[in-house]
This record gives C-alpha cells, sequence and structure tokens, in this order.
C-alpha cells in the first residue's frame, strides 16, 4: 500500500491544501493530514485544536472520505511534533506500506534542521510541492510538484484578523470559510 502523510498546522487549512490532497489521491491507496499540536520552531497555533479538526473534516470532500481522512496521532500527544515519531507511528499502523510524506518547498529547505532527517531520509519518500515563484536546488533525494497556489494560511489569518474578509474569501473552501465566520476565528 502506498500511504501519503501530509502534516502541519493547518491552521486554517486552505485552498492551497485541498489541491495537494486532490493531486495527490490518483497516486496512493491513503491520504492522511495529520495537524500538528505544535510544530517545532512555530508558534503554538492560533486556533484550538477542535477547530483545526473541524476546518480540515471541512474540507475534505464527501466523495473522498474512502481514502483521504485525519489523523490525530499529533494532536494527542502533549508535546512537539516530530516527524520522525509520527513516521515511526505510522511505520508501524500501515506495516509492509510505503510511506510519503508531503511537504512545501520552504520546509525542504530547513530539512537539514529536522530531527532526525537523515533516518527520515532512509523512512520515507519525498513530495515536495514547488510554487513557481521558488527557485530550486535540490537538497535530498525528493519527486518534486510544481504548484502555482500561492497560498499561506499566515496571509489567510492576517486578512481575517485586518477584517478584510473579501481578500481571503477566495483563499479558502466556502464551508471553511464559513466555518471561521461563524466561530469567529482569527480575529483578535
Amino acid at each position: 500500500m502506498k500511504i501519503f502523510f501530509f502534516g502541519g498546522s493547518f491552521d486554517p487549512p486552505h485552498k492551497a491544501h485541498k489541491l495537494i490532497y486532490k493531486h495527490c489521491i490518483h497516486l496512493c491507496d491513503k491520504f492522511l493530514f495529520i495537524p500538528a499540536k505544535q510544530s517545532p520552531g512555530k508558534k503554538k497555533p492560533y486556533s484550538n485544536d477542535n477547530n483545526r479538526l473541524s476546518m480540515l473534516e471541512l474540507l475534505i470532500d464527501n466523495k473522498d472520505l474512502s481514502k483521504v481522512s485525519i489523523d490525530n496521532f499529533e494532536l494527542n500527544n502533549n508535546h512537539q511534533s516530530f516527524t520522525i515519531d509520527t513516521i515511526n507511528y505510522l511505520k508501524n499502523r500501515f506495516t509492509n506500506s510505503s510511506i510519503y510524506m508531503i511537504i512545501g518547498y520552504d520546509q525542504y529547505k530547513n530539512f537539514k534542521k529536522w530531527k532526525n532527517y537523515k533516518e527520515i531520509l532512509n523512512s520515507v519518500k519525498i513530495i515536495c510541492f514547488k510554487r513557481n515563484s521558488d527557485s530550486f536546488n535540490e537538497n535530498f533525494p525528493a519527486s518534486i510538484v510544481d504548484f502555482n497556489y500561492d497560498i499561506s494560511s499566515t496571509l489567510v489569518r492576517q486578512g481575517l484578523n485586518r477584517n478584510n474578509e473579501e481578500s481571503t474569501k477566495n483563499l479558502l473552501n466556502k464551508k471553511v470559510y464559513d466555518y471561521i465566520i461563524e466561530k469567529k476565528i482569527y480575529r483578535n
């Protein structure tokens, strides 16, 4: 079995996250979103775990639920989320499967700073989604996907925090956008 996993804060999940899973769904047997409790080197997520889970659930189309799901492994830990721990968990859960890790180019550039990065390289295949604006220098073996969507969760949060809802509406799926507005998330 081919297991693809995509980790991150998903704070909030946006259209690029959906396009990534849509690109991958036909290449794998199972696609897992794995939201982080707290990514090393990053601030604690702005939204709570339950809201981030609910938004991820809203991001996934019903017709894709047989292949795409959310795994709470990292959320169930009360510490920083290290990828090597998640990989070991997945290898135990999906024995005799090939594990593929989905990352963005920003993570790819910083990969040498990850805990046990050499062990990660020996444990999984990496698929890197690169924005067209990124200049690519290959540091590690990875399958590169040119991805022309320059959306970030930071950009979405900033727009919502400034009450600039119209600028962010196009960056989010309607269900996720409606949930954020209803719950008044990302407003200071």
